[in-house]
This record gives C-alpha cells, sequence and structure tokens, in this order.
C-alpha cells in the first residue's frame, strides 16, 4: 500500500487532483478540514453549519482544480480570472479554502439574519451612511463589519448575542442555561443591551473607518 507524504507543494495537489490521484485527494482533503478546524473561529453556527461552510468551501476550490481554473504552469500554480487571463496564485490552496468559507459564512449570516443587522446599524446618523454607493453591497458591508466587530467582543457578550439572536432563545431560556452565572431576568436584559450598544459602537466606528 503506497503511503502518502506528509506534505505537498500545491503544484503537486492541483496536479494530483487533475489526475484524479485518489492519495491526493485524501491528502488534501485531510489537510483542508485541519486547517480549517484551526482557523475558523467564526462564531453562530453549531457543527453541523460549520461542516457545510467546510463543503461548500472545499467543492468550490475542487471545481477550480478539476476544471483547469487552477491549473500549473512551468511548475507554478495559476488561476484563470473571469475575463480569461491567467494569473499566478499570490496566496497558497488552503488560503483559498479559507476565503471562499469566510464568503459562505458571511453569506449565510446575511440571508439568515438581515433583522439583526437592522438592530445593529438602526439609527439616525447611520442610515444613510449605509445607503451610500461602495464596492461592497450594503448587505455584505454589514455582513464584513458585523464579522469583524464580533471576533472582539467579549466570550460572555457573544455567548448571550448568539443565545438570544441566533439560536432564538428567549430570556428566560437563556437565563435557566445561566443559572449560575445571571442573578434575575432584568440583569441579563441589562446585560444584552450592554452587549448590543458595545457592538453597535463597535461598528459604527468600523463605518466611519470605510470612509464610504
Amino acid at each position: 500500500m503506497k503511503t502518502m507524504r506528509r506534505n505537498h507543494t500545491d503544484a503537486e495537489v492541483v496536479e494530483g487532483i487533475w489526475r484524479h490521484d485518489k492519495n491526493m485527494e485524501e491528502w488534501f482533503y485531510a489537510s483542508a478540514r485541519s486547517y480549517f478546524d484551526r482557523h475558523f473561529k467564526e462564531v453562530f453556527f453549531d457543527k453541523d453549519r460549520k461542516q457545510e461552510i467546510f463543503q461548500t468551501a472545499f467543492l468550490k476550490i475542487w471545481t477550480e482544480m478539476t476544471n483547469g481554473t487552477i491549473s500549473v504552469s512551468d511548475g507554478n500554480v495559476v488561476r484563470r480570472r473571469h475575463t480569461g487571463e491567467v494569473h499566478p496564485m499570490t496566496c497558497s490552496l488552503l488560503t483559498f479554502v479559507m476565503a471562499f468559507a469566510k464568503m459562505e459564512y458571511r453569506e449565510l449570516v446575511r440571508s439568515e439574519r438581515l433583522d439583526y443587522y437592522g438592530e445593529i446599524f438602526d439609527s439616525a446618523e447611520h442610515s444613510e451612511t449605509m445607503k451610500m454607493p461602495c464596492e461592497e453591497s450594503a448587505d455584505t458591508l454589514k455582513a464584513r463589519i458585523v464579522d469583524d466587530c464580533i471576533q472582539r467582543l467579549s466570550p460572555r457578550c457573544v455567548e448571550i448575542l448568539t443565545m438570544f439572536y441566533y439560536e432564538g432563545k428567549s430570556l428566560d431560556e437563556i437565563l435557566m442555561l445561566r443559572s449560575d452565572r445571571s442573578s434575575s431576568k432584568n440583569g441579563l436584559k441589562t446585560a444584552k443591551n450592554k452587549c448590543m450598544n458595545t457592538l453597535r459602537s463597535m461598528a459604527t466606528e468600523e463605518v466611519r473607518k470605510c470612509n464610504i
């Protein structure tokens, strides 16, 4: 039985998958999965949904390697753009997997929680800002900004906001789950509002930084 090597170059991976080399296919899938598990830190989705995000991202890069969008030329990995132009890839295949995963994550958040974004950006000060033209759509920009800001919240805030907005739990249900840490429903409501205000302030500041 052939033993899989511990490491392969991206060029070897692309050529191996183009040839439908089973050992290479298994090696790259395991490598991509391990890399995803170590680096994908987004919140709000359970393990099943994260698996869906990974599978979608992996399928995208797999498709690009099997249909020739990503190929090898003179020993270098290149990618054909929509215009038909071929350019050397400036990042690794695993980085591409994560980029596809991030896009899928943001699309899922955007499609499922637009009302949540509305609450974050629901202020007269920024209602007009979000309507101004930019390279990204308003919804995509909201998703990116919220995504980035959430990563900087405290673990407690992430937990409370996740339960309330993304799992749809009531304050009573959250209070029961956090019975050892929350003294009262009013205290929990106050904590939730403070977390939302913090997130709103952070997102507001990021919009200003975008200078759009």
